[in-house]
């Protein structure tokens, strides 16, 4: 009894696996002529020069873009290094500003000191 059970699905299984090998091996295709493969390597170069193309497209967009960006960014860094210089430049005159200012403010005092002592004496 327990042999019936065991035995049964392992025939199937094995009528099943030979029946799927015959039938794959029985549709094979049919070789191709060569003048199928001439027009299939035809069809494929034009594919890979179509492609090739669009590549050359696509890169020749990007470099433009490219180059404008760093046109750009040239543009953007002169203008920074100008800003640099001029307050560079301010800060020169601003600190100049205050000397003299400073210098004002004693020459102030020292002329009314002199004032002072003049209109003691008198």
């Amino acid at each position: 009894m327990k042999n019936k059970f065991i035995l049964y699905p392992l025939l199937t299984g094995l009528l099943v696996c030979i029946g799927t090998f015959s039938f794959a091996q029985s549709t094979e295709q049919k070789p191709k002529t060569e003048q199928q493969l001439l027009e299939e390597k035809e069809k494929a170069d034009k594919t890979r020069l179509s492609d090739a193309s669009d590549l050359r497209k696509e890169t020749k967009a990007d470099a433009k873009i490219a180059k404008a960006n760093a046109k750009e960014a040239r543009r953007i860094d002169k203008e920074a290094a100008d800003a640099a210089k001029q307050a560079k430049r301010a800060s020169k005159m601003e600190a100049k500003a205050q000397r003299n200012r400073a210098d004002a403010d004693k020459q102030s005092e020292k002329a009314a000191k002199a004032s002072e002592k003049s209109g003691k004496n008198n």
